[in-house]
């Protein structure tokens, strides 16, 4: 078993890149669209949750489970996805909406195995729900960039992304108890 403080830097490592992916995801909502800096702010931020997702397995992995660190092993891949989509001046949409593929089974795998409170489970899965509507909406040459399911899709992801954090700090936490 790995030391208390590898142990405590991976948790905090993981924070931070969800965190990082949170704000770089409102950071790059301000910026023109499809812009350098927008851009540059959105593969920032799928960087830091592919990292994120992968500390979390880890993590979840020393407890014993194998479903939910195999979602955030996938969830990692949905958002190596996301990133590979982007370039520094444009979204490759068609790309973009596949995420939804590694992403449904996923949030899935997370949401059936016990970590997580049932709501965050419940939330887990509801949050694929707005990815159905971008992806239907790449396929039938209706998307927009400003339309209410992008806001939605991936503003949950990103949320959930803290939700799971402190979840997990907590689980570390009462594992320190005598």
């Amino acid at each position: 078993m790995a030391k208390n403080s590898e142990i405590q830097l991976q948790l905090i490592l993981m924070s931070i890149g969800y965190s990082l992916n949170f704000a770089m995801g409102i950071s790059g909502s301000v910026f023109e669209p499809e812009s350098f800096w927008q851009m540059t702010c959105w593969q920032v931020g799928d960087a830091s949750a592919i990292m994120a997702s992968i500390l979390a397995s880890r993590y979840i992995g020393t407890k014993g489970l194998h479903i939910v660190p195999s979602g955030f092993t996938l969830f990692g891949i949905a958002y190596g996805v996301s990133f590979a989509s982007s370039a520094f001046n444009a979204i490759n949409e068609e790309k973009m909406a596949t995420i939804i593929l590694p992403l449904l089974p996923a949030l899935l795998l997370i949401s059936i195995g016990k970590f997580f409170p049932l709501w965050v489970r419940i939330a887990s899965a509801i949050t694929c729900v707005p990815f159905f509507f971008i992806y239907s909406n790449v396929i039938n040459g209706t998307y927009a960039f400003n339309n209410i399911s992008n806001t939605l899709a991936y503003s949950g992801i990103q949320l959930l992304g803290i939700v799971w954090s402190v979840y997990i700090w907590l689980d570390y936490k009462s594992s320190q108890r005598p």
